[in-house]
């Protein structure tokens, strides 16, 4: 057993979060000059003016389509990963497949470690994540992993954490690299390592996938979350993508925050669209929000309009796969995510350095009638990364 109070939680970085979010989509183009290269994410260019022919809009989708990295990229240096540990996982709500994915995900790769997880249900609010982390400490867990959780709103559990030495690491939250670092505020604790796909290329892939789609003509409107530093970083790479297309309209960005979802945002969203019956694009920054859009778009009978969103929700996979509002998702392996934050776990616990970046290459991709996964399934990458990252363990 690993005394998990000789640790230095050297690195801990705070965290804002959802449900393993990015954000943006949507635009296009009419000669775009590409959506820049990024770290597998960028456009291979266009015309510079007037609409795309059809192999410079193919290509653009094949772009977008294609997963990142399409072979094993993670760490490389192996970890002698100790005995005996026990993880609990907090999701930010369990009824949210992007926080219920990687926390599966940690239970079926603890496997290979011979650790035992156990998942416990965030509610999605900060008094349940709390007392679920608190629930976690009394169930013995030397390992606290949160998926999509703001660590502002779990101080108490960071605390409680820090006096019974529990490490806590965090996923899909978007604050670590390859994403800008975000430093806990001063007093607060944040998480020693948070495991996360780059958003701005996945923005850029999204980008390209619009302006292929659209063939450079695009009009879209933005919706964004203020709330969420993965959203501001795949809203980045989206717009520095869209940028490049010169026959595509930018509306000016709509921002909403998450709890406005019920609150009638489906309607203004299809308020403003009657209302500019030019847009064509209607780009939301995260699954659980489209799932309610979708319908409501729908329901309005407007069929000129295409929705793009982010995470790879089986239920927004299923829009995609139907036709209906919907037409692609920017998405990553969820299951990848699990491995890597139990690598980073593993390299912690025995004063091993942090893999660099801290996402450690998750792959990602867009998603749409091409490649969408089968019904009932996530997506996940091609190659096999639990094979690598099982004889990186071995020491």
């Amino acid at each position: 057993m690993v005394d998990t109070k000789r640790r230095s939680w050297g690195r801990r970085r705070g965290l804002y979060a959802l449900a393993a979010l990015p954000l943006a989509v949507g635009l296009a183009l009419t000669g775009c000059s590409g959506a820049g290269s990024g770290s597998g994410g960028g456009s291979t260019g266009g015309t510079g003016g007037g609409a795309l022919s059809d192999s410079e809009a193919a290509d653009l989708i094949a772009n977008a389509t294609t997963e990142f990295p399409e072979k094993f990229s993670g760490p490389t240096e192996p970890v002698a990963a100790p005995d005996g540990i026990k993880v609990g996982v907090v999701t930010c709500s369990s009824i949210l497949s992007g926080c219920v994915s990687p926390a599966t995900g940690v239970e079926e790769a603890v496997k290979s470690l011979g650790w035992e997880a156990r998942v416990f249900d965030g509610g999605g609010s900060p008094d349940t994540q709390n007392s679920q982390m608190l629930n976690a400490i009394s169930w013995g867990a030397n390992v606290i992993l949160n998926i999509a959780i703001d660590p502002n709103s779990v101080q108490d559990g960071l605390r409680a954490a820090d006096a019974a030495g529990v490490l806590v690491g965090g996923g899909s939250t978007g604050i670590d690299s390859p994403n800008p670092v975000v430093e806990p505020a001063d007093g607060k604790l944040g998480y020693a390592f948070d495991v996360g796909p780059d958003y701005a290329s996945l923005g850029k892939k999204a980008a390209d996938w619009i302006i292929g789609d659209s063939r450079g003509e695009a009009n879209i409107v933005v919706y964004s979350d203020k709330t969420f530093p993965s959203v501001l970083a795949f809203q980045d790479g989206l717009v520095e993508g869209l940028d490049g297309c010169d026959g595509c309209t930018q509306q000016d960005i709509q921002y909403f925050t998450g709890d406005q979802v019920a609150q009638g945002l489906p309607q203004q969203i299809v308020s403003y669209l009657r209302s500019h019956t030019d847009v064509n694009y209607v780009f939301i920054p995260y699954d659980p929000a489209a799932a309610a859009i979708v319908p409501a778009i729908q329901q309005a009978g407007l069929t000129n309009v295409k929705l793009v969103s982010v995470l790879g929700s089986q239920e927004n996979l299923n829009f995609v796969r139907d036709g209906r509002v919907q037409v692609a998702d920017a998405a990553y392996d969820n299951l990848y995510m699990a491995y890597a934050m139990l690598d980073q776990t593993a390299r912690q616990l025995t004063g091993a350095p942090l893999a660099d970046p801290a996402g450690e290459s998750m792959p990602y991709v867009v998603l749409d009638e091409s490649n969408v996964p089968d019904t009932g399934s996530d997506w996940h990458a091609s190659f096999d990364y639990a094979s690598e990252f099982e004889a990186l363990w071995k020491g």
